[in-house]
């Protein structure tokens, strides 16, 4: 944080999972602490990589419930504005709707964690052409089910998701108008999430930017860390800022 901080950015987005930003992870109070020595926006993504919001399993389901409701009180707690959550995903067709069913439950009672104090925003996720996964959300007549569903919801737009899903990322944020909250921002080839810079994949992007300038959504800039050095990842948002 104090490295993003001290680049002069005003915008920082924690990424939930153990080992980052995972409550029983971290210092708490160490963490706020860092924060607070700075003037930025601070929005959090829900962690996804251990937590299926659309599991079938009663049991697991009260978990993941419990795990994603404190999650939205850390949040708070270190002053976010956004949490982005994942919807899921199942291994088998027959249970999509179902499954569908249980994430906007959970989605809802996260909802009712932040009452008010910050928002909640689903993301749209990359389509799979495995039979034996199903993400959910991957396109925006998917996502208005979600919607639809849950009042107060907002929606979380990934370039890399919508690029890889066939999905025009410009066209999808059209789609979302005032509802698009945030932009986790990346490019690829159209075939796989490679979180590349901007200009180094197929999405068309420069569109997008036409759509969003002059509007308050924000722009998270999503690069894989194992392709990029931090100074790499500082000079592409230094670039993305000044718009060079």
């Amino acid at each position: 944080m104090r490295t993003v901080g001290d680049a002069g950015f005003e915008y920082v987005e924690l990424w939930g999972d153990a080992p980052h930003a995972f409550p029983d992870w971290i210092d708490r109070r160490s963490l706020k602490d860092a924060l607070s020595s700075y003037s930025m926006t601070v929005t959090m993504h829900a962690p996804f990589a251990y937590l299926n919001p659309a599991t079938p399993f009663q049991p697991v389901r009260g978990a993941v419930e419990k795990t994603l409701e404190d999650f939205v009180r850390f949040g708070d707690y270190l002053g976010a504005r956004v949490i982005t959550v994942h919807p899921g995903n199942v291994h088998n067709e027959a249970l999509v709707s179902g499954s569908a069913e249980n994430a906007i439950s959970t989605i809802r009672k996260m909802v009712k964690a932040a009452d008010g104090r910050l928002a909640v925003s689903v993301e749209n996720q990359s389509a799979s052409t495995s039979k034996y996964n199903y993400p959910l959300a991957t396109s925006t007549k998917s996502i208005e089910v979600f919607l639809g569903a849950v009042e107060g919801l907002r929606f979380t737009l990934d370039t890399g998701h919508a690029h890889v899903s066939g999905q025009s990322p410009s066209r999808m944020a059209q789609w979302a108008g005032s509802r698009l909250i945030e932009v986790h921002l990346s490019d690829n080839g159209g075939t796989s999430d490679d979180h590349l810079v901007p200009g180094e994949g197929t999405a068309d992007l420069k569109s997008l930017r036409e759509i969003l300038s002059g509007t308050d959504v924000l722009l998270c800039l999503e690069l894989n860390p194992h392709r990029y050095t931090p100074q790499e990842v500082l000079r592409a948002s230094a670039a993305l800022r000044t718009g060079t």
